[in-house]
Parts: structure tokens; sequence; C-alpha cells
């Protein structure tokens, strides 16, 4: 039982980055349209933003699922979680009403819900990366 939760873990975080970097690359445009709306980088940053962001997350997702570069892909996702939780709060904080843009455009999370998931996923990359396990 106690090398279950790890791969609990595992298989929450990889399968929800995956999911998350397809929905957002079905729609690129939607994606730095969303990233605009934080007001926190220029529009050509966001661009990129949206041009890289999901390859990052979806490489990530399958290193954590596949368990090959593991411990740097839990810290990418960990970097990842902490960055876009304080753009959230900072959008919160400002009043901006904002979509995430975390599942693709069509999705629409309130921003205290989108804050709370991305803790969430940020804590489980942390508590990987703490308590490793041994690879099987």
């Amino acid at each position: 039982m106690k090398a279950l939760w790890p791969w609990l873990g595992r298989l929450l975080l990889g399968g929800i980055f995956a999911y998350a970097a397809v929905t957002k690359l079905l729609d690129p445009a939607a994606l730095a349209a969303d990233i605009g709306h934080y007001r926190l980088v220029p529009h050509p940053a966001a661009v990129l933003l949206a041009s890289y962001l999901p390859w990052i997350e979806l490489l990530c997702a399958a290193a954590v699922l596949s368990r090959q570069q593991e411990r740097g892909a839990l810290t990418l996702l960990l970097g990842l979680c902490l960055i876009f939780s304080v753009a959230l709060a900072s959008a919160w904080i400002r009043g901006l009403d904002i979509t995430c843009g975390c599942f693709g455009h069509s999705t629409t999370t309130s921003v205290p819900w989108a804050l709370a998931r991305s803790s969430a996923l940020g804590l489980i990359a942390l508590i990987l990366l703490r308590y490793p396990q041994r690879q099987t």
C-alpha cells in the first residue's frame, strides 16, 4: 500500500498536464489571448508562451508518467505551478475577469478554483520530489 500513493500522484499529475497540453495545442491563438488577459507580459511574449508552453507540459507529463527524467520534469512542473499560481493571484487581486486558459479556451474556471488546483498540483509535484520512490 505504501507504494500506491506515488503511483497515483504521478498518474494524476502526468494525466492532468497531458490533457491540459493537448487542449492548448488545439488552439494556440486562444491560449495566447488567454495569456494576454493576465496583463503580465507583452503580446509577443504571450504568443511565444502559447507556442511552447503546451509542449513543455506535454513532455513533462510524459516524463513523469514514464519515469524517464522524472526529477527534472517534476521540478519544471512545480515551477510552472508556482508561476501560474502567482499569475492567478495577481489577476484575482487586480480584479481581472479572466479565463484561466488551463484546459483550452472553451472551459471556464473561477480564479479561486484554478488557484486551488494549481497549488494542489504543485504540492503533488513537491511531495514526489521530496520523497522519491525507486523505479521498479
